[in-house]
């Protein structure tokens, strides 16, 4: 598992479909290579040494790549923060842990200072939004409609609707957000039925109150 989540943090993600093809290409290789040694070693040592040999290979290569493994992952960017947020979140909630990691790792550091516009309204949409520090205010046609705060999103309606932003968003405060951008964020929720749902639930909650 810890491979697997080195592998997606350290490899470019135009690249990453083919280095996992070859990772379980390699996976299924050994497969057939076991299977054809290991009568051999039965044969030769017995059973319970063929079950001594093969149970100590994993425990020597763990120590033998140690400590290149953790220089590996320090070296590695931590998306530890990001992947919190988006877990809180029902849109991605129900997205397996690699997908999270993946998105966490293409979300953007969006700072904003108080006052300062993030989206306005009949705007296209290009980005979805997460409140990571501060506060916004969101007003639909001159009008405050509601305030969000750490953990809440935006800007989901334009992007699965294809329509112009239907509200605007303003920092109430200096705020600090990450931003998903639309091939991105359309990729991951309409590829996973779950999470459709829970964003058309999100969509029509907002919709219905004339926020965004």
């Amino acid at each position: 598992m810890a491979g697997f989540t080195l592998l997606q943090r350290t490899t470019p993600d135009e690249v990453l479909s083919r280095v996992f093809g070859v990772v379980h290409s390699l996976f299924f290789a050994t497969v057939a290579v076991g299977a054809i040694l290991a009568p051999r070693l039965v044969d030769a040592i017995g059973v319970r040494w063929s079950l001594v040999a093969v149970g100590a290979v994993l425990p020597v290569l763990a120590l033998a790549t140690r400590v290149p493994l953790v220089r590996l992952d320090d070296a590695s960017v931590d998306h530890h923060r990001e992947l919190e947020l988006l877990r809180t979140i029902p849109i991605f909630s129900p997205l397996s842990a690699p997908i999270l990691e993946g998105l966490a790792g293409r979300l953007q550091p969006v700072r904003v200072g108080a006052g300062e516009a993030i989206v306005r309204q009949g705007e296209p949409g290009d980005r979805f939004y997460v409140v990571a520090a501060g506060e916004v205010e969101v007003a639909v046609d001159g009008h405050p409609q509601a305030t969000q705060g750490p953990g809440e999103h935006f800007g989901e309606i334009a992007l699965l609707r294809d329509v112009p932003r239907t509200a605007t968003v303003t920092a109430r405060t200096d705020a600090e957000l990450f931003a998903l951008e639309r091939n991105d964020f359309l990729a991951a929720v309409t590829g996973h039925s779950g999470s459709a749902e829970a964003a058309e639930a999100v969509v029509g909650a907002r919709l219905g109150m004339s926020t965004i």
